[in-house]
């Protein structure tokens, strides 16, 4: 292939943080909020056969192949496409569509002049187009312009099981010319070159989906917020994409406590969760669950940690969850669903005013980028690769359950450390420093609990789900009382002034023959008390749950709180998590 001058340029493009770009270009728009069609967030099923008599999935995501849709030049085949929307209407379901390129193109397409090469180091060989051959990109826009044409001509009963089209303009769908390296060096592209043929593929998306008559279908794009820095792409995204738009969170699904889940996602969280009203756009997003549920920090005990991974992932604004076929195999044969459960249950509540419940599962996470917290003249400089600073943290936590299995697995990239990490880590880099939660928020944490690791001693395949994190009363240091703040929004600004009745549900740790109450902001007392718990020293956790009729949640509670978690006696208690739910009549 000789070098063309399609896209001028070879200069690489630098990375950026996902901070400058979201908060300069989500804000900077003219488009109106749009309003996504929350029903469909939720456990998805990665393709694959999936009988929603065992469990209702809010989808099935759906990959065709160029090559298949198009196997003669100009004739396209919609049957397949079809096929999946009839199945999703007699389901009830959703679906999203993409189409397959790259690898996947048609090899008509190489007899009609378009050169193609191979590569070594990947599975995945080739043979790839050469993308940037003129002949290429006007047979792929084509078929672009084909697929948003079908989609939108669709039937009404068809159409609105669409959640979004997934654009596709690289390998596999992780927006990269190919894998591997290529075998002729003459069909390595620069990352400029690459940039302008993805956004010409954006344009093309824009057009057949989104522009003209018929309905506008939302789009989702991957690496154009966190794996590169394309600001050329994320700006024209921001500034002409209607419908709202959808972002790939790579490893969010994966796993909990992975090294820089903060980076990751603390700028789209702001657009995904209760996005302010002058936002320009409520981002949706999406990230599946693979093979690595059956290794790494999964192997210890599987159960737990799908479970946390869904408490994180709520944590995080993830908006649809993709199970592979081999993870829902294993959720059927052993009958669990607990976490498929909760993800389904707080996955579309994104908006407090309108949303049905609220969360706050306890725990302390060990972050060793925390120089505040973890001093470096205590505990050696903060780099990732710092060993000995792990281990020390863990060592100031250990009377509480803290420690590393696997220290070298915190020292890896993402994928690595949750699929190659032998056991668990109780610190890493740049993860979440407190609670998992949605719309309520423990107060003072630190201030006023403890954490605790590995509740009830070593882990193993049959430890309780809950038992990996969770916080607990201290009485030698004062810590007696866990207050927590109902978000104000969540009843519209106001106080409930007992306008309908909350359910309050605590998960608790029942070791010793203590007592704990529950108080909370009433009508006619700011710290009633509701109940009164005592242990029973079974060795088990254990759930209460009340309903108070009277609830005022003014703020005038202990500490400024709606609820508080009170130590009655001198013997300390541990706790799970503490969920707000409004009774459905009040719904």
């Amino acid at each position: 292939m000789k070098q063309k001058q399609l896209f001028a340029g070879t200069r690489s493009i630098p990375s950026l943080r996902i901070v400058s770009l979201l908060t300069v270009f989500l804000l900077g728009g003219t488009t109106n909020l749009f309003a996504q069609n929350r029903d469909a967030y939720g456990v998805w099923a990665r393709g694959g056969d999936v009988d929603f008599k065992d469990y209702p999935y809010k989808g099935v995501e759906h990959q065709h192949r160029w090559s298949d849709i198009e196997k003669k030049d100009g004739v396209f085949d919609w049957k397949s496409v079809d096929s999946v929307l009839k199945d999703a209407a007699a389901n009830d379901s959703y679906v999203f569509l993409s189409i397959n390129v790259a690898q996947d193109a048609p090899h008509w397409i190489y007899k009609k002049g378009v050169e193609k090469y191979t590569t070594k180091g990947h599975r995945h060989t080739g043979p790839y187009p050469d993308h940037l051959d003129p002949k290429h990109i006007a047979y792929y826009h084509r078929m672009i312009d084909a697929f948003g044409k079908h989609v939108r001509s669709l039937p009404e009963r068809l159409l609105k099981r669409v959640v979004f089209i997934q654009v596709k303009t690289g390998s596999t769908g992780d927006e990269a010319p190919h894998k591997g390296v290529p075998t002729d060096k003459n069909f390595e592209m620069s990352d400029k070159d690459w940039e302008a043929y993805r956004l010409a593929a954006f344009k093309q998306f824009h057009t057949a989906f989104q522009q003209g008559s018929g309905p506008v279908i939302p789009l989702m794009y991957t690496s154009v917020v966190y794996d590169k820095g394309e600001r050329k792409l994320l700006q024209w995204i921001s500034e002409n994409v209607k419908g709202g738009w959808g972002t790939k969170m790579g490893g969010t699904g994966q796993g909990y406590q992975i090294n820089s889940e903060v980076p990751r996602t603390e700028e789209i969280l702001q657009h995904t969760i209760d996005a302010a009203e002058n936002d320009t756009y409520e981002l949706f997003t999406r990230c599946e669950m693979d093979q690595g549920w059956k290794e790494g920090i999964f192997e210890k005990n599987i159960k737990q940690a799908f479970y946390w991974t869904s408490l994180s992932a709520v944590h995080s604004g993830l908006s649809m969850w993709n199970i592979t076929t081999s993870a829902r195999n294993w959720h059927h044969k052993n009958d669990y669903w607990e976490d498929f459960n909760f993800f389904n249950k707080y996955a579309g509540q994104t908006h407090s005013v309108d949303a049905t419940a609220a969360f706050c599962a306890l725990r302390e996470g060990l972050d060793s980028s925390d120089t505040v917290k973890f001093p470096e003249s205590e505990f050696g400089e903060a780099s990732i690769k710092n060993e000995e600073r792990y281990l020390a943290i863990c060592a100031s936590r250990s009377a509480y359950g803290a420690k590393m299995d696997d220290v070298n697995g915190v020292l890896a990239g993402m994928m690595k450390q949750r699929r190659g990490q032998q056991g668990l880590n109780d610190s890493g880099w740049e993860i979440f420093r407190g609670n998992y939660e949605r719309f309520l928020h423990q107060i003072d944490p630190d201030q006023t609990s403890v954490g605790w690791w590995r509740v009830g001693g070593k882990i193993t395949s049959s430890s309780p789900v809950y038992g990996r994190f969770a916080r607990g009363f201290e009485h030698k240091s004062g810590k007696d009382a866990m207050a927590f703040d109902i978000k104000d929004s969540f009843f519209a600004g106001k106080p409930l002034s007992g306008a309908y009745p909350i359910t309050v549900r605590v998960v608790y740790y029942d070791k010793g023959k203590g007592q704990w109450a529950l108080e909370y902001d009433a009508v006619r007392k700011p710290n009633k008390r509701a109940v009164v718990v005592k242990k029973t020293d079974s060795g088990k956790w254990k759930e209460k749950i009340v309903t108070l009729k009277d609830a005022h949640f003014g703020n005038r509670g202990r500490n400024g709180s709606d609820l508080s978690l009170i130590n009655t006696d001198d013997e300390d208690d541990i706790f799970h998590i503490i969920e707000v739910e409004r009774v459905k009549s009040a719904r």
